[in-house]
This record gives C-alpha cells, sequence and structure tokens, in this order.
C-alpha cells in the first residue's frame, strides 16, 4: 500500500503556509492565507506557477522555499490521530507500506523518523533535489517499483492528485477527507472510495481482496 505523507499521514499545513508566506515576502509578493492553503500537496512547480512566478523564476524560488520549509515547516508536522494505530495495524495483517510524496525526500524521511513512524515503510519515495523527480504520477510509480515485488494493491490520499496518479499508475485510490481535500474533489477525480477516519480506512483496506500477504 502507498500513502501519500501531507493531509494524509501528518498535517503540515501550518509550516507550509508560513513557509509560502515567507518565501513571498522574500520576492515582494503576498497571497492570503486561504489560497496559500490550497497549494498543500501539488508539486513545488505547480504551485509557484499558480502564485505568479514565470519558467524561468522556479527554480530559485522553490530553493528559497526550501530554505524556510527545513527550518520552520519540518518541525512543524504532527501526525494526525489514529494514524499510528492504523499503520501498525495494517502491517500486522500483512501490508508492505510505502509513502509517496511530492514533499523533497529527504524531509520526509525527516519527519517520518521524528515521528517514529518510519519503521512502518518499507520504502519512501519523495521529490527529488535535482529535480528529476518530481510530479505526482513518477513519484507514485517509483515507490510502486521500490515495493517490488509485492503489489501495493491501494494509494491513499488526500488530494485529487493523488487519486489521478494513482488511476495513471493502476492503482485504485482511497481518498481520506481529514487532510487538505474535500469529498467532491476525491469524487470528482476518481477515487474508488472515500473516508473520513483512519479506523474507517483500516477498515475498508483490510476488507478488501487485494491485501498480499508477506
Amino acid at each position: 500500500m502507498i500513502f501519500d505523507l501531507d493531509g494524509t499521514l501528518v498535517d503540515s499545513a501550518p509550516g507550509i503556509v508560513e513557509a509560502f508566506r515567507r518565501t513571498l515576502a522574500d520576492t515582494g509578493r503576498w497571497a492570503p492565507d486561504e489560497v496559500l492553503a490550497t497549494l498543500i500537496g501539488p508539486p513545488l512547480t505547480d504551485s509557484f506557477r499558480t502564485l505568479g512566478f514565470a519558467e524561468s523564476e522556479l527554480r530559485p524560488v522553490i530553493a528559497r522555499y526550501r530554505e524556510h520549509y527545513a527550518t520552520i515547516g519540518v518541525p512543524g508536522c504532527r501526525p494526525y490521530g489514529g494514524v499510528d494505530e492504523l499503520l501498525h495495524r495494517l502491517r500486522d495483517q500483512g501490508w508492505v507500506l510505502a509513502v509517496a510524496t511530492a514533499k523533497r525526500q529527504d524531509f520526509a524521511e525527516r519527519i517520518l523518523a521524528d515521528w517514529q513512524l518510519d519503521h512502518y515503510f518499507a520504502a519512501v519515495a519523495g521529490a527529488s533535489l535535482d529535480g528529476r523527480l518530481g510530479p505526482k504520477t513518477e513519484i507514485v510509480s517509483r515507490a510502486r517499483a521500490l515495493l517490488a515485488p509485492h503489489e501495493p494493491g491501494w494509494m491513499v490520499g488526500d488530494r485529487r492528485f493523488d487519486v489521478l496518479a494513482a488511476r495513471a499508475c493502476g492503482l485504485p485510490c482511497a481518498g481520506v477527507t481529514w487532510g487538505y481535500g474535500t469529498l467532491a474533489e476525491l469524487d470528482a477525480a476518481g477515487a474508488l472510495a472515500v473516508v473520513a477516519t483512519p479506523e474507517a480506512l483500516g477498515d475498508l483496506l483490510l476488507g478488501s481482496s487485494v491485501v498480499e500477504e508477506v
């Protein structure tokens, strides 16, 4: 099984919004927090295009954002209630787990380690520092390859980007509404199921016929 990180396993909204806010201030720009909150989940290139940055500006502005995020964003993440219990339950029932996130891989690994969630995951796939791996579909595909020979069975995420990437990789997607996406967004993107709590997600997945025993 492949999990998204932000909005699925951890609440990272305050740190992400603050990192965007500081980056915009550094470049003499501004956007309301309600706009910045919608940028949680997409690749950073898409987010900064949405904020009006030209292609030639993307690399330096993303580098500036990551400087801010390393100091205020990573320490500000918190796992959602029930996530640790969910991961323990799935692993004990034979799931092989991975993370696929648009967040830079070293940041993702640091967050998982900080909250002692890293031992649940056989693989972590994130955005690469050099930009070679960025779009969510590529990241999900990488996570799937890292899990081989085990089939992941499902992708779990909170935004349409997760659903669309899962579908592109031939995986069913379970959407979750405790993160930053909405039921309407997940349904429109084609999520096979949408759940509201980690407990309900566990019930869904453990009732599925696609689980693979290790």
